[in-house]
């Protein structure tokens, strides 16, 4: 089984794609982790219902380029932060378990990248 998911690389571009889920029908960890490049941290994505965005928690350490995309879809440069790599954009359960994107929540994403 698989789920809907937005990958976001720090050159700006984007796609939306299919990853394999776990028994349990939640993203496993280690895909979120090789979308990211390393461990994992959370930011919230003001649109939509429910959405993560998922960066390299080490990336601004380890000097990854900033991504701008990210960075706009987050909303954090208005408090003067910013993403950097390659990130990974899902839902989660009410439980907090990693799951697709649903597809009012993928035409949500799509509008607001198109801005």
């Amino acid at each position: 089984m698989s789920a809907r998911v937005l990958k976001i690389a720090h050159t700006g571009q984007y796609e939306f794609c299919d990853v394999e889920l776990d028994e349990d029908g939640g993203i496993p960890l280690q895909t979120l982790q090789d979308a990211v490049g390393g461990l994992i941290e959370h930011v919230d994505v003001p649109v939509g219902d429910a959405l993560d965005m998922w960066i390299n928690e080490e990336g601004k350490l380890n000097g990854l380029k900033l991504n701008d995309v990210a960075t706009r879809l987050s909303g954090i440069w208005k408090w003067g932060d910013f993403v950097v790599g390659d990130v990974i954009v899902c839902a989660h359960t009410p439980e907090g378990d990693s799951v697709g994107l649903s597809p009012d929540n993928e035409a949500i994403l799509r509008k607001e990248l198109a801005r």
